[in-house]
């Protein structure tokens, strides 16, 4: 395997996931009827919801797991553990919520059931496992083969497709946004159960056995907080589809997406120091204020740098990514979601920071906090005018600054 630093396998990792947003979007917006993506789009948020009941926290409690356990055996139990769950998950409340949303949403195009695929995919998704055997290589492999369908699937779109034929179009759509995490769950889930079926044979009972409720209920916590980031984060385009007319929607939809994208971004790096974080939380707090401080000043320089190259480039740049029409629509919140990029990583922060303190209730009391602002101050807003919700995610983050310079005052105080 490389040699690269896992940060680099991450942003890399992160890269391939996040160009069905840069490059393929732009095509689609520009070859598919604006009905058609507005309710492709307005979906897609949706399953990201879903999403989140069917990872149900596992991919963070089960790398802890992961490090407690002694042998191939163990590990291997606690993978099929975690496959086995988040299966039942997605069969259960996860399918009923599927049917019921689309139910609500009134939503008749057979095509929006592709994205049950990309769910199941993302129920068998083990790249976790593969990360903590040292293995990142593999997902980004895996990663750019969905890449590649995803081409495959633009070209047939555009020269083979006929514009007439709406479920061919739409499925095609919902293919080309969720071909490269479907690639790297299906491809993760095929290598790591190779690697277990030679630790763990079947009719072999290992000696690491939990209850699948005891792990439900220690995963509750950290499933409700990550719900409540990812409201905070993509509430705006179901908002905006709430208020606005369909170009309006795209145009916001597109836009929230390519920022959520670099967001995820920064986060990776965020989440590639986070196991030496949880180290120096315990063991030198002091330094570990010094890192987290070097972190948030990262975050805010890319946040100063996208302000500047859109303050001088920024509708230009629209045009290429968006069509005129569209980006005239987006074009006056450029600034405030560059200024919002460069706070997120603080709601990260400020969750890690309560983690490692062990105070759960103030994980979730502080995420709710943060969703609160955002609904307080984005929807008046966006009823003015629906575009200007990103200054309710401003707000929010803003509050997630303020929590984590509390948090540092109050810590200093103790120590005095």
């Amino acid at each position: 395997m490389s040699k690269l630093p896992a940060w680099v396998w991450q942003i890399l990792l992160m890269g391939l996931l996040g160009l069905s947003g840069i490059i393929f979007m732009p095509i689609l917006l520009r070859q598919v009827n604006a009905e058609i993506m507005a309710s492709v789009l307005v979906s897609q948020v949706y399953v990201y919801y879903l999403l989140l009941l069917v990872q149900f926290g596992f991919s963070l409690s089960s790398p802890a797991a992961l490090a407690r356990a002694t042998t191939a055996v163990e590990a291997a139990e606690i993978w099929r553990t975690s496959i086995r769950m988040k299966v039942a998950l997605l069969l259960g409340p996860t399918a009923l919520a599927f049917a019921v949303g689309y139910a609500l949403l009134h939503v008749d195009a057979l095509y929006l059931t592709a994205f049950a695929f990309f769910l199941w995919a993302s129920a068998l998704n083990s790249n976790w496992f593969l990360q903590a055997r040292l293995d990142f290589s593999s997902g980004v492999l895996f990663a750019f083969l969905g890449v590649v369908a995803s081409a495959g699937a633009t070209a047939v779109l555009v020269h083979q497709i006929d514009a007439a034929n709406v479920w061919g179009v739409g499925l095609c759509v919902v293919l080309i946004l969720t071909f490269p995490p479907s690639f790297l769950g299906l491809g993760s889930w095929w290598l790591s159960r190779k690697i277990c079926r030679q630790d763990l044979p079947a009719t072999q009972e290992a000696s690491y056995q939990r209850s699948d409720w005891t792990l439900l209920w220690e995963n509750f916590p950290l499933v409700a907080t990550q719900l409540l980031q990812l409201v905070s984060a993509t509430l705006g385009t179901v908002v905006v589809s709430g208020l606005a007319d369909v170009i309006t929607t795209n145009a916001y939809a597109a836009m929230e997406r390519l920022f959520n994208l670099m967001a995820a971004v920064v986060v990776s790096l965020y989440l590639a120091a986070y196991p030496r974080l949880a180290v120096l939380f315990y063991q030198d707090r002091a330094t570990y204020w010094t890192k987290v401080w070097r972190l948030l000043m990262v975050g805010g320089a890319i946040g100063v740098l996208a302000m500047g190259v859109l303050a001088l480039y920024g509708e230009t740049l629209l045009t290429f990514y968006l069509s005129e029409l569209l980006a005239h629509k987006v074009a006056p919140v450029m600034l405030p979601l560059a200024a919002w990029l460069g706070l997120y990583l603080s709601q990260h922060v400020l969750t890690g920071y309560f983690v490692f303190a062990q105070r759960h209730g103030a994980v979730f009391a502080a995420n709710a906090v943060i969703l609160l602002v955002t609904l307080g101050v984005g929807y008046p807003m966006a009823q003015h005018d629906p575009v200007l919700w990103v200054y309710g995610m401003l707000a929010g983050q803003l509050v997630a600054v303020m929590g984590l310079v509390y948090s540092y005052q109050r810590e200093c105080r103790s120590r005095l």
